[in-house]
């Protein structure tokens, strides 16, 4: 009888539908391409509900996936749709031109009807994140705590004075080696470093060629795609120690 027991309720369609997952999450890491030159792909997101700073409260960040160039724009709020399409030309595609594609959140200034038309005549695919699984749009939140980091460490008491710290967040973060590329942002867009003081009466006596400069750029960007693709297969091997397989046929029942 035991057994029957067991057996009933093993096969309960209310308790299966009904009981908390206890086990590891089904199914491995999917990883996909990722882009190869800066620029290509990006991602973007806000920080809100910052002190106010000149009327400042909002930080708009922009990434991009392969260099890890950012951009940091102060906001007087949470633009609308129209208003943060008219700071993508003014900050993004004037100095980058048009991306093939953008990784988002689901704010509502990103799935709007505006943004998505607005993106398909610029050529760009739009990617969101899903819901309850902001770690899709990883880049953009490390990206977000390393320019509050900055900031916490030199505003003022008041902690008004932020905005007027925002240039020289950005420079440090781009002009600082990434773990994931082992190049400065600046050197992978520009391939050339940026001192925090440029020298102007500085006159090397060997400037580089442009063909040499063309080379080493590419070797750069050849460097990045290897040391991407190595740090997402780590990102997928520790991921997937959490990770179960389990395989389901055709007709087999799923909770």
């Amino acid at each position: 009888m035991r057994s029957d027991i067991e057996s009933y309720v093993q096969k309960c369609i209310v308790c299966a539908r009904s009981k908390s997952s206890v086990g590891k999450p089904l199914g491995l890491l999917q990883t996909v391409l990722g882009p190869i030159q800066p620029w290509q792909d990006i991602a973007m997101d806000f920080i809100v509900e910052l002190p106010n700073s000149k009327g400042y409260t909002v930080i708009w960040t922009v990434i991009d996936l392969f260099s890890k160039q950012a951009h940091f724009v102060p906001c007087k709020g949470l633009p609308s749709t129209k208003q943060l399409a008219t700071m993508f030309i003014q900050q993004i595609y004037r100095l980058h031109g048009a991306p093939k594609h953008i990784i988002s959140d689901r704010g509502i200034q990103f799935t709007a009807k505006f943004w998505r038309t607005f993106f398909k005549m610029l050529g760009c695919s739009q990617g969101l994140s899903s819901a309850y699984h902001p770690s899709t749009n990883g880049a953009s939140e490390r990206a977000n705590a390393m320019v509050e980091h900055y900031l916490r460490s030199y505003v003022t008491y008041q902690q008004t004075n932020w905005a007027d710290l925002i240039p020289f967040a950005e420079l440090a973060y781009n002009n600082a080696v990434h773990s994931s590329t082992g190049y400065s942002p600046f050197y992978i867009v520009h391939g050339m470093e940026f001192g925090p003081i440029p020298n102007f009466t500085s006159n090397p006596k060997d400037p580089i060629t442009i063909q040499d400069r063309s080379e080493k750029i590419k070797q750069c960007w050849n460097n990045v795609q290897a040391a991407l693709k190595e740090s997402t297969y780590k990102i997928k091997v520790q991921a997937d120690k959490r990770k179960e397989v389990k395989t389901f046929q055709v007709g087999d029942n799923v909770y």
